[in-house]
C-alpha cells in the first residue's frame, strides 16, 4: 500500500516538470521572434549610417623593414678592462653603473713588487752609466797614447832614414872643398909657426930674444903640425866616404825603426777593442733604459684605466681577489653610441644597403624614438634564412645594453604617396578594400593596392586618388551602395 502510493507521488513531480520544461521553450521562442522582428523595426527606422570621413591626401611615406633584435655596445664601444700582469687587487673604485671616463682608475693592483723591480732597474742603469763613461775614457786614453807612439815612432824612423841616406850619399862637394880648405889654413898656420921658430931661434942665438920664447915658437909649431895632421885626416874621412860597418850600423837603426812604426800601428786594434766596449757598455745602456722602462710600465700597469667613456656595466671582482690577464675586472660599455644587432628574413635584407637610416625604439625607453644607420649587413645563415643587421644608435644614454630594441629600416621615401588612415582598409574575401562617398552620400566599395605603413597612415597605390573622400570608420557594417551620413567632426587626412 505505502509502495503504490510513493510511486503516484513520483509520477506527479516527473509530470510537472515535463510540463514546465514545455511552457518555457514555448516563452522562449516567442520571445526572440518579437526581439528579432523589433530589430528589424529599429533598423528601419535608424536610416543612414554615421561613418567619419577624410579626403585622400599626398603626404610624404616611408618604405620601411622592421628589424628586431638586441641593443648591444657598438664595435668599439665596449671594454673588458684585465690587468697586464696578474696581481692581487688593492681596490676597485667604481660600481655597475657608474659613469667613467676614459683613462680614469677603475681598479688598482698591489705595486710593491713592480715597484721594487723599478727600483732595481734604475740603480742597474746608473751602473751601466758610470761603466760606459769609464769605458769611454779608457778609449779616448788608448786612442791618444796610440797616435803618441805612431807619431813618435814615425820621427824616429825618418831620423834614422836620413842618417842612412847621409852615410850612403857620401860627403858633399861643398863638404870636400870646407875640408879642403881646412887643410889650408892649417897648412898656412904650421908654415907660419915654422917661420916663427927659426925667427925666434935666430934672435935667441943672438941673444936677444929667450929661451922662453924659443919653447913657446916651438910648442905653436906642434900645434900646428898637429892641427894640420887633423885637418888632412879630416879631409881624407869626408873624401873616403861612410866606413861599411856605420852604413851596416845605420840600416840596422833603420829596420829597427820600422818595426818599432808596425808594432805602433797595431796599437790601434787595441784602440778598435777599447771602442767595441764602449759600444758594449752604450748597448748596456739601452738595454737597462728598456728595462726600466718595462719595470716603471709595470707599475703603471698596477692601476687598472678605462681606455673608453661609457657606464660600468658589470662589476666582476672585489678588492682581495686575484686578477689575471683572463678574467676581466670590470666591463664597460659607451651607452652614447649602441649598437641593435637583429635578424631579418633574407628576403627583405635584399632591400637594405649600409648607410640607410633607421627609426629605433627600445623596451627600457618606449616613449621616445631614436634615430639610427645601418652599418653593416651581414650574411645569410643557410640554417636559419636570416641575416643579421646592426644599427648604429646614437642615444643621450638613455638606451640600455641588453634592452629589446626595434627598427623601422627606411628603404625607400615617396614624397607625394597618396595616404589614408589605416582604418579605413578592410580585408573582404582575401582582398584590400576600402569605401569612397560620393557627392549623395553613397558608400562605394573600392579594391585597392597597399604600399607602405607609417605610424596611423596607409599608402595607396591604386584604386583611389588625392582628394577622394574616404569613409575610416564606421564602414565595417556597409555594403556597396549603402547611404551613409557623415560624422561633424570628419575632416581630411593628417599626416
Amino acid at each position: 500500500m505505502n509502495i503504490n502510493a510513493s510511486r503516484s507521488t513520483r509520477f506527479k513531480y516527473v509530470s510537472l516538470g515535463i510540463g514546465l520544461v514545455i511552457i518555457a521553450s514555448l516563452f522562449y521562442f516567442l520571445h526572440a521572434g518579437k526581439s528579432a522582428t523589433d530589430s528589424e523595426s529599429d533598423s528601419v527606422k535608424a536610416g543612414p549610417a554615421v561613418v567619419e570621413i577624410v579626403r585622400a591626401a599626398m603626404h610624404s611615406i616611408d618604405t620601411t623593414v622592421t628589424a628586431q633584435g638586441t641593443l648591444t655596445a657598438s664595435q668599439g664601444g665596449s671594454a673588458r678592462i684585465a690587468p697586464v700582469n696578474p696581481g692581487r687587487l688593492v681596490s676597485v673604485r667604481v660600481r655597475e653603473g657608474d659613469t667613467v671616463h676614459a683613462g680614469e682608475v677603475v681598479a688598482v693592483l698591489d705595486s710593491r713588487v713592480p715597484q721594487a723591480q723599478a727600483a732595481s732597474a734604475a740603480s742597474a742603469l746608473k751602473v751601466s752609466q758610470i761603466q760606459a763613461q769609464q769605458a769611454s775614457l779608457a778609449a779616448k786614453a788608448a786612442a791618444t797614447d796610440h797616435a803618441n807612439a805612431v807619431e813618435t815612432a814615425r820621427l824616429d824612423l825618418e831620423t834614422a832614414q836620413t842618417e842612412l841616406k847621409k852615410l850612403e850619399a857620401g860627403a858633399r862637394p861643398q863638404e870636400i872643398a870646407q875640408s879642403d880648405q881646412s887643410v889650408k889654413q892649417a897648412q898656412a898656420t904650421r908654415d907660419r909657426a915654422a917661420s916663427e921658430v927659426e925667427r925666434v931661434q935666430f934672435l935667441f942665438d943672438k941673444g936677444i930674444d929667450s929661451k922662453r920664447q924659443v919653447e913657446d915658437a916651438k910648442t905653436a909649431l906642434l900645434v900646428a903640425d898637429s892641427s894640420l895632421a887633423t885637418a888632412k885626416a879630416q879631409a881624407s874621412l869626408i873624401k873616403e866616404g861612410a866606413r861599411p860597418e856605420d852604413l851596416h850600423t845605420a840600416k840596422l837603426r833603420v829596420k829597427a825603426a820600422q818595426a818599432a812604426l808596425r808594432q805602433a800601428q797595431q796599437g790601434s786594434l787595441q784602440v778598435q777593442a777599447k771602442l767595441q766596449d764602449t759600444q758594449a757598455a752604450v748597448e748596456s745602456i739601452r738595454q737597462k733604459n728598456a728595462d726600466l722602462a718595462v719595470a716603471q710600465m709595470n707599475v703603471a700597469y698596477t692601476e687598472l684605466r678605462s681606455p673608453i667613456s661609457g657606464k660600468v656595466t658589470h662589476r666582476l671582482l672585489n678588492p682581495g681577489d686575484m686578477a689575471d690577464t683572463t678574467n676581466p675586472v670590470v666591463e664597460i660599455a659607451d651607452t652614447h653610441s649602441l649598437n641593435l644587432v637583429a635578424n631579418i628574413p633574407a628576403e627583405d635584407g635584399t632591400a637594405i644597403c649600409v648607410g640607410m637610416p633607421a627609426r629605433v625604439t627600445a623596451a627600457n625607453a618606449p616613449s621616445r624614438t631614436f634615430t639610427g644607420t645601418v652599418v653593416n649587413v651581414g650574411e645569410v645563415d643557410p640554417q636559419s634564412g636570416m641575416l643579421v643587421v646592426r644599427i648604429s644608435v646614437p642615444s643621450d644614454g638613455a638606451l640600455k645594453v641588453g634592452a629589446f630594441a626595434s627598427a623601422d629600416i627606411i628603404t625607400h621615401t615617396d614624397r607625394a604617396a597618396i595616404v589614408v588612415p589605416k582604418s579605413a582598409v578592410l580585408s573582404r574575401d582575401s582582398h584590400d578594400v576600402l569605401f569612397t562617398v560620393s557627392k549623395d552620400n553613397t558608400a562605394h566599395q573600392v579594391n585597392v593596392k597597399i604600399g607602405a605603413q607609417q605610424g596611423d597612415m596607409i599608402e595607396i597605390l591604386s584604386g583611389i586618388r588625392p582628394g577622394d573622400q574616404v569613409i575610416s570608420l564606421g564602414q565595417y557594417e556597409l555594403t556597396d551602395g549603402a547611404k551613409i551620413r557623415p560624422a561633424k567632426h570628419s575632416a581630411d587626412t593628417r599626416q
